[in-house]
């Protein structure tokens, strides 16, 4: 075999691929074809080949006569005589140019949705930050009451958002609501209805059946998105012992007094459903050591391991089942097993709690 094993023949295709004429090309080392941006290994992967006097494939960058390139897919095998030497190397090539290009698109492409990705995580986690310094960050509120909660988005950004707020010296005020749909766009509207109610319940100090008559005015439903919220609305008067509350399509609280539990059951519109809704003032008379328990629907929707949801009626034997434990501990444990009824210990919604106790 020559030293510099010249090419001995080659046919029309690869004078078609390379523009290289038959006689321009046999004797010459096919090494003509590389290039400046030839991968030096590839190259160095043949060559071993060759002096190993073995079969192999590479893809190179080559360069036609006119200086364009084109991806070529060169297989070598070597020729053996009957005593067993290599005399030749037969290299078979073909045009792959096409693939190429589309796998360096795609890979660009990929990087690029890689990119696009990452900065979105970014800012859902920025996003996030944001979302929870809306929520209450005292825990005192009344002397004589103690407040607690729990919020437990599904996603990065949550639908549901819920607050507290002292009103005078004797009132607070707190909602729990719950906007339709998840990630973006329910979080936008939570974030603007939390900075809004606050706002408003200083500004206005409505009853409850006012407040959410002027949550309907002001956010009826979006004929895009087709959003909507529920919202449970209450007003906690430390001197009169009483707590008033309206429910536009929420779900009611939940009173524990001693050994006893009830739920109570007002109807009503989801915000911004219909022009005008009626909603219902419910008041509560306070007794010492009542809880008072307000959550979204995520609570009792789960769906445990056999499809069943986790329903009212468990929610309420949970949280009569962790009476004696402190009113944090009392949400965390209940919440806790709404989490492990479901197949893989996640939620599919978001969750919240909201707890008051009215100290023995």
């Amino acid at each position: 075999m020559a030293p510099d094993r010249p090419l001995i023949y080659v046919n029309e295709g690869f004078t078609r691929l390379t523009g290289f004429s038959i006689e321009e090309t046999l004797g010459s080392n096919c090494r003509f074809l590389q290039g400046p941006e030839t991968d030096p290994a590839a190259v160095r992967e043949l060559r071993e080949a060759i002096a190993e006097e073995r079969k192999c494939e590479v893809e190179l960058l080559n360069y036609r006569k006119d200086g364009s390139t084109f991806w070529n897919r060169l297989s070598i095998t070597p020729v053996r005589n009957e005593v067993g030497q290599t005399t030749h190397f037969v290299g078979i090539q073909s045009d792959v140019t096409r693939r190429r290009v589309a796998e360096l698109r795609l890979r660009d492409l990929n990087e690029s949705l890689r990119s696009a990705n990452d900065k979105m995580q970014r800012d859902l986690r920025a996003a996030a930050k944001i979302q929870h310094a809306l929520l209450p960050t005292q825990t005192e509120f009344l002397s004589g009451t103690s407040i607690r909660w729990a919020y437990l988005p599904c996603d990065e950004l949550a639908g549901d958002i819920l607050d507290i707020f002292p009103i005078d010296a004797n009132r607070v005020a707190f909602y729990v609501l719950d906007v339709s749909g998840h990630g973006v766009q329910a979080a936008l509207l939570s974030t603007t209805l939390s900075r809004w109610l606050s706002r408003s319940s200083l500004e206005l100090k409505t009853q409850p059946v006012e407040m959410l008559e002027h949550l309907n005015v002001n956010f009826q439903l979006d004929g895009d998105s087709q959003q909507f919220f529920t919202c449970c609305y209450g007003l906690l008067d430390l001197r009169a012992l009483t707590l008033s509350f309206a429910s536009a399509g929420h779900p009611s609280p939940i009173l524990l007094r001693g050994s006893n539990i009830r739920e109570f059951q007002l109807p009503g519109f989801p915000v911004g459903v219909v022009a005008n809704p009626e909603y219902e003032l419910e008041i509560i008379e306070l007794r010492q050591g009542d809880r008072i328990f307000v959550y979204s629907d995520g609570a009792i929707e789960q769906a445990g391991q056999t499809g069943q949801q986790f329903g009212i009626a468990r929610l309420m034997q949970e949280l009569s089942a962790n009476r004696s434990a402190s009113l944090q501990s009392s949400i965390d444990l209940t919440l806790r097993a709404v989490l492990n009824s479901t197949s893989d210990g996640n939620s599919d919604d978001d969750i919240s709690m909201l707890g008051i106790e009215i100290d023995a």
